[in-house]
């Protein structure tokens, strides 16, 4: 039996998630995070072969500077999918003709720039709602990617809105329906109105791997915070009932936020805003980590896209 697992990231700036909260820069952000970001990530997946599925912003593709990269990951082999136009963090509570529009933005830069048009989604902060599914499906898409059944959940929550005091309305909320973190921890093709229950009708979801029995997190900015050790009782779980994995990943877990080009763009305590553990250790440090912990999966998994995963979940015909 094959063992899948997918590598995927969260291509999101200080720019797409901050919005200008805590930047120190007078000229405002450069684009040396993203490029910096994506060219690392590259490097770093290439001794192992492995194609990845990065979940990309609309507004990342207007800044020209950043087009030749995108390009290159893409004819590296890489999926391009969306996380919409704005990363609106709240895209759970936005209506319906503003969830249409976060989405078709983003396909339509992204198709009119690469020519390549996304067939699946991540709401940001995974903040899913489970109306997106049909506008999901009407626009064309095969897969959703926003479910993350943790049982932090409800603390995750918490803390996220305690730590974005500077923020207002839905950029206080992340994770989507709180009935979520009850969803399956394996791929299954949702129904067509709740996200969270398996039909025949919906998209194909692609929850993040958690841990079973006791689903806690396993994904790349987790291990920041757990350490080696943990992840590898969790692996080992993981292994020996051969789920397969999603390992995900964000673009600041590749970025070198001491670098003077990004320095004063990044917020500090106090900025009323969440600051993740990836923007505070060093480059290096985060690298040999995941290093560590993908020589590990690689030994026992084959890696593939999500778009390609997909054709191993819809029956095929006889």
């Amino acid at each position: 039996m094959t063992l899948l697992a997918a590598v995927t990231s969260d291509i999101d700036t200080l720019k797409s998630i901050y919005h200008g909260h805590g930047c120190r820069r007078p000229d405002g952000y450069t684009s040396v995070e993203f490029r910096m970001g994506l060219e690392n990530f590259s490097r770093f997946l290439d001794p192992y072969g492995i194609k990845a599925t990065l979940f990309m912003i609309g507004n990342d593709f207007l800044n020209k500077q950043n087009i030749s990269y995108i390009h290159a990951v893409r004819n590296e082999g890489h999926e391009i999918a969306n996380h919409t136009m704005t990363h609106a963090q709240g895209f759970r509570l936005l209506k319906k003709e503003e969830k249409e529009g976060e989405i078709a933005g983003m396909q339509a830069i992204c198709e009119q720039t690469t020519g390549y048009r996304p067939i699946g989604f991540r709401a940001p902060g995974w903040n899913m709602s489970n109306d997106a599914v049909l506008i999901l499906k009407q626009m064309g898409y095969m897969y959703d990617s926003s479910i993350h059944p943790t049982v932090l959940t409800p603390l995750l929550k918490t803390l996220h809105y305690l730590n974005t005091s500077s923020r207002s309305g839905g950029d206080r909320t992340t994770l989507g329906h709180l009935s979520y973190m009850l969803a399956p921890i394996q791929p299954y093709i949702s129904s067509l109105n709740n996200l969270q229950k398996p039909g025949n009708e919906g998209l194909i979801e692609f929850p993040l791997t958690v841990i079973p029995y006791i689903r806690l997190p396993f994904w790349a900015t987790f291990l920041l915070s757990t350490g080696l050790d943990f992840f590898k009782m969790s692996y080992l779980t993981i292994k020996n009932l051969k789920m397969s994995i999603q390992y995900s990943f964000h673009l600041s877990d590749f970025v070198d936020y001491d670098h003077p080009d990004i320095r004063d763009q990044v917020p500090h305590r106090g900025d009323g805003v969440y600051i993740p553990k990836a923007l505070m250790m060093p480059l290096q440090s985060k690298l040999s980590l995941f290093r560590q912990a993908l020589d590990i999966i690689a030994k026992d998994y084959e890696f593939i896209t999500l778009q390609n995963w997909c054709q191993n979940i819809i029956p095929q015909p006889s």
